[in-house]
C-alpha cells in the first residue's frame, strides 16, 4: 500500500470521528439550526475514502491532484464560514457573500493546479484575492455583527472565526510549495492536506457541540432563544 492511500485512509477515519457529534445537533432545540453541521465531517469522509481508492484522481503537468478534494472544499468550506457569520448574527446577505467568496477561492484554486504557466499563477492570484476579500469579510462585517449577539454566541464565533482563519492561511503557502513551484511532492502534499483538513473541520464540529447548550435558556420549562437572530435564519441558504 502507497504512502499517499494510507494517509487517506486516516483522513477518512478522522472525519468520521465529527460526524456522531454533528448528527446529534439535528433536531436539537438550541436556538440555532444546526441541522446541516454534519454535511462538514460526512462529505469529506466520503470524499476522502474515494481518494482512498484513488477514484476521480489525474495528472495535471506531472503532478497528482485528487479532484475529490476540490469538491470536498467546494461544498464544505462554504458551510464552515457560514456557519461561522450564522453564529456570529450576520444578515443572510453577508453569510451569502462570505460562502461565495470560500467558494470562488476553491474553484480559482483548482484552476491553478488545472493549468500550467502563466494562466496557473494568475488563477493563483484570483484565488488568492477570494482568499482576501474572505477574511475581510470575516474580520470586518462579521466579527462585528457578533457584538450585538448574546454572550454564549460571540464567544463561539470568535472562538471560530480565529480558528478558521488562522488555519485558512497556510492554504495558500501549501499550494505555493506544492503544485505552484513543486518543492514537495504529491505524498508530502497528502499529509500536509489531510492534517489541516481534518483539524478543521473535526475540531469545527466539536466547538459547537461543546457550545450547544449555551444557546437556550429555559423559562417555565421550556427551551427559549437566546440569540436575537430567531430561529429562522438557516445558513443554508447562503451554502
Amino acid at each position: 500500500m502507497d504512502p499517499i492511500t494510507i494517509v487517506y485512509i486516516i483522513g477518512t477515519l478522522g472525519m468520521l470521528v465529527g460526524i456522531p457529534p454533528a448528527l446529534s445537533l439535528v433536531g436539537d432545540e438550541v436556538g440555532l439550526d444546526f441541522d446541516y453541521v454534519w454535511a462538514i465531517p460526512g462529505i469529506a469522509a466520503f470524499m476522502y475514502l474515494l481518494m482512498t481508492f484513488d477514484v476521480g484522481s489525474v495528472q495535471f503537468q506531472g503532478y497528482h491532484v485528487p479532484i475529490p478534494r476540490y469538491i470536498d472544499w467546494a461544498l464544505t468550506t462554504p458551510l464552515l464560514v457560514g456557519y461561522t457569520a450564522y453564529i456570529a448574527g450576520a444578515s443572510r446577505g453577508m453569510i451569502a457573500g462570505t460562502a461565495l467568496a470560500d467558494f470562488m477561492m476553491i474553484v480559482f484554486g483548482l484552476g491553478a493546479v488545472v493549468f500550467s504557466s502563466t494562466a496557473q499563477w494568475v488563477f493563483f492570484g484570483l484565488s488568492s484575492a477570494c482568499h482576501l476579500t474572505l477574511l475581510a469579510l470575516l474580520y470586518g462585517p462579521v466579527r462585528n455583527s457578533a457584538f450585538g449577539e448574546p454572550p454564549s454566541h460571540r464567544r463561539l464565533a470568535r472562538l471560530l472565526l480565529n480558528y478558521v482563519g488562522l488555519l485558512w492561511l497556510a492554504y495558500p503557502l501549501v499550494w505555493l510549495f506544492g503544485p505552484g513551484l513543486q518543492w514537495v511532492d504529491a505524498a508530502g502534499i497528502a499529509v500536509i492536506i489531510s492534517y489541516l483538513d481534518v483539524t478543521a473541520k473535526v475540531p469545527f464540529v466539536y466547538f459547537i457541540y461543546r457550545a450547544r447548550k449555551n444557546f437556550v435558556k429555559v423559562t417555565g420549562g421550556e427551551p427559549e432563544t437566546a440569540s436575537g437572530q430567531g430561529g429562522a435564519a438557516t445558513v443554508t441558504s447562503a451554502a
